[in-house]
């Protein structure tokens, strides 16, 4: 099924992304998903670098940049995760080393007030 997750995917790969340094979570199931999808069938995906912090995946992606001279993805948890990245975001901007970031989204519902919601 071709979904956003997918087409997301697709996108990063037509940009020339090769790797995706990424802090994966509650946020991230549809992209997993389509990872997992996109392996089975053998279409191009960048590689997922998992890393167990924020600021680290940043920091490799910043690093990847400047040795290949093209952006890399981050994907992190939204609110905290993206907090964390501060640091990491000041050294990449200061640096202008071009980075491309991604978060996940908020929930807005917490007592199922609306159909599939938690």
């Amino acid at each position: 099924m071709y979904t956003a997750s997918a087409a997301f995917l697709e996108a990063l790969n037509e940009a020339g992304v090769s790797c995706i340094f990424a802090n994966f979570g509650s946020d991230h199931p549809a992209l997993i998903e389509a990872l997992a999808e996109a392996r089975a069938t053998g279409r191009a995906v960048p590689a997922v670098l998992t890393c167990p912090n924020e600021m680290v995946a940043m920091s490799a992606a910043h690093g990847h940049a400047l040795v290949s001279g093209r952006a890399q993805a981050v994907v992190v948890y939204v609110e905290c995760g993206t907090q964390a990245l501060a640091g990491a975001v000041h050294n990449a901007a200061r640096g202008r080393v071009p980075m491309l970031v991604f978060a996940g989204a908020s929930p807005f519902t917490q007592q199922g007030e609306l159909r599939g919601g938690p």
